[in-house]
């Protein structure tokens, strides 16, 4: 009950009180589409190998990229953006990632909406494998929040590493499948690529959409994926709580 009450705060601190900030937040994903398809719409069009409109396979690969980027820059400075309750003795730090990705996911949701209305006008509808996405962004929320455990500490010791989470966002959108496919590509070269555990998520939000492809066809992907969460797990409560004492020393300097 206290991460719901939270993260309908923080979502109503973001979005809500500030009407325009809501807007941006469904609209700024949306325009960022347009902006890929009108750039690669003519160039891609000769080698999509989908049936679907191009605009479909740019927007279902990247809505799932947004709330990776957009959720794991703000849990790296979850913490210190919440600092005034660092001080509460009866307060638990580490719910605060999962507090912010939450919030994200709210937003999220509304945005999958925007995107299934789209998939309407398209002719494409729902069948089973939409249910997937449950599996999707469970997923996608285990990794985020693993990872924020390990941003969000060392931030306040190390604030750099904002910067640092912001070049490897960068990266990882231009390694994924976004608007381009793996289709033509050396196998040395897929096969480096699919390291990105990002490629998973994209890669099964639009089978899950338009492929009608199931999960389990990937058994390696995922085992990849699982043991990629699991690391990253361990390193984040492993730096979490080695730092955790000093926390409310470190904000009050």
């Amino acid at each position: 009950m206290l991460i719901l009450n939270l993260s309908l705060r923080d979502f109503e601190k973001k979005y809500i009180s500030n009407f325009f900030g809501f807007i941006w937040a469904v609209l700024d994903p949306l325009a960022f589409i347009l902006i890929l398809y009108l750039v690669f719409n003519s160039r891609y069009a000769k080698t999509n190998p989908e049936e679907v409109p191009y605009v479909v396979y740019l927007i279902t690969g990247y809505i799932a990229y947004d709330l990776f980027s957009g959720a794991l820059r703000s849990l790296t400075s979850c913490i210190n953006d919440h600092t005034f309750l660092l001080k509460k003795v009866n307060f638990r730090v580490a719910i605060l990632p999962i507090v912010t990705v939450f919030s994200h996911l709210m937003i999220h949701g509304i945005v999958l909406v925007i995107c299934v209305v789209f998939l309407f006008f398209n002719d494409i509808y729902p069948v089973f494998f939409w249910f997937q996405l449950i599996y999707y962004i469970f997923a996608l929320s285990f990794l985020l929040i693993a990872l924020g455990w390990l941003t969000s500490s060392i931030f306040l010791f190390f604030p750099d590493i904002n910067n640092i989470v912001g070049i490897i966002t960068q990266a990882l959108f231009f390694l994924s499948p976004i608007f381009w496919n793996m289709q033509g590509l050396p196998p040395g070269t897929q096969f480096v690529l699919k390291l990105n555990p990002i490629f998973y998520i994209v890669n099964g939000y639009r089978e899950s959409l338009t492929n009608h492809q199931g999960f389990w066809t990937h058994p390696l992907q995922t085992f990849y994926f699982w043991a990629f969460c699991l690391v990253a797990l361990i390193a984040g409560v492993t730096v979490f709580k080695r730092l955790r004492p000093h926390f409310a020393d470190v904000a009050s300097s």
